[in-house]
């Protein structure tokens, strides 16, 4: 650990020598809708028969991982020139870009019935836990298909849309793919936030209850009060259950782990923003992240939409109330693709680099610090320590 301290120290002094540092913001860039759409058609002109490949072409290009964003999208001309529109995506940034690129084609998109999810079908309920032992996730609802995840007793699901037997939903790694209905407790806001709260135990082994019920190990359940030797834990769907303390452990929250990475964050703020800056000389925003973390020897990937793969998902563009001090932010750029990412702090607030310099800025339009283009712009929080 003192070599990691060490290490944090030189990036953290490094140029502190130089008499004058540029900021310098990310290299411009063509106008990547103009761009691809010139790969496929040089001369913009697009070809009614190959509106499946511009759809696709867009999703592959522009659009984030289908793994862990939502898009299933068609696209049909109905007349010569006019384009209607159905599926879903998960971001109206995404739906708007894709309109964009088809204009560049030469289309106009006069039929815009695409779903931007959560749906509202779900109403005030667009959360879930898993009640089974675990459950599986699949890139598809029916067969042939393909597993994605395996979703453990208690794993926050963040659901999206209800396909007959299954809901589509991002799992707790923030992983998308439909689990079966069967298996979720649907919840409310309020119970998602409370389960299983800061007081929580992980199963250390497999324990089967005397229903049947195997609690399986890796499990982070809901820690109730107890009598001492046992340990009282909340299922989902409302039912408790007393295991021998001995199969479980506390769920190490790390709290002096995450304050020692938002200490080493705090000392950078002020510092020019620097497109692939990692010091004080000049930052950019995953590169803070990046130091931040490396202070808990946490060595995370070198960009945003790299580093969000990391941790679990605790908060959506439709819910923040997860949010934990020291979660990761991820926000999305012009065409929903994920381009900045940003540590919190608490209190709506938030620390980041950005042009001109490193600061804190909120999501809170009541405060000072509130910055509009961020808050419309959040997609995801992850959460790197637990």
């Amino acid at each position: 650990m003192l070599r990691i301290a060490a290490f944090v120290l030189s990036l953290l002094v490094v140029g502190s020598a130089t008499a004058q540092v540029n900021v310098v913001a990310p290299p411009s860039r063509p106008n990547r809708l103009v761009k691809l759409a010139r790969q496929i058609e040089p001369d913009l002109v697009g070809k009614s028969e190959r509106l499946p490949q511009y759809v696709e072409s867009f999703r592959s290009q522009l659009a984030n991982d289908t793994r862990l964003f939502a898009f299933d999208v068609t696209a049909a001309e109905t007349q010569p020139g006019k384009v209607s529109l159905e599926g879903y995506v998960e971001f109206p940034q995404t739906r708007s870009g894709l309109v964009g690129f088809l204009e560049v084609l030469g289309f106009e998109v006069t039929d815009d019935q695409l779903e931007t999810l959560p749906s509202a079908s779900l109403v005030d309920k667009a959360f879930g836990l898993v009640k089974a032992s675990h459950t599986l996730s699949y890139d598809q609802p029916d067969e042939p298909r393909e597993v994605v995840t395996d979703c453990l007793l208690g794993e926050p699901l963040f659901l999206l849309r209800k396909e007959g037997d299954h809901y589509l939903a991002h799992s707790g790694e923030g992983y998308l793919g439909y689990v079966s209905a069967a298996d979720v407790e649907r919840v409310n806001a309020k119970s998602f936030a409370d389960y299983p709260s800061t007081s929580a135990v992980r199963m250390t082994t497999n324990h089967t209850l005397d229903d049947g019920m195997v609690l399986p190990m890796g499990a982070l359940l809901k820690k109730l009060p107890s009598d001492e030797g046992t340990t009282r834990v909340a299922l989902p769907g409302g039912a408790t259950a007393d295991i021998p303390s001995n199969v479980c452990q506390p769920a190490n929250s790390a709290p002096d782990e995450v304050e020692k990475a938002i200490a080493v964050g705090k000392q950078l703020l002020g510092t020019p923003y620097h497109w692939g800056g990692k010091t004080s000389a000049g930052i950019d925003c995953s590169g803070l992240v990046q130091v931040s973390y490396a202070a808990t020897g946490l060595h995370l990937p070198r960009d945003s939409n790299q580093q969000f793969l990391s941790g679990q998902l605790v908060a959506t563009r439709w819910n923040r109330d997860g949010l934990r001090r020291g979660d990761t932010l991820y926000f999305l750029g012009e065409y929903g693709r994920i381009r900045h990412t940003a540590i919190y702090l608490g209190d709506d607030r938030f620390m980041h680099a950005v042009m001109p310099r490193a600061t804190i800025n909120s999501f809170n339009p009541e405060h000072a610090e509130y910055d509009a283009k961020r808050a419309a712009n959040f997609a995801f929080g992850k959460r790197l320590l637990q």
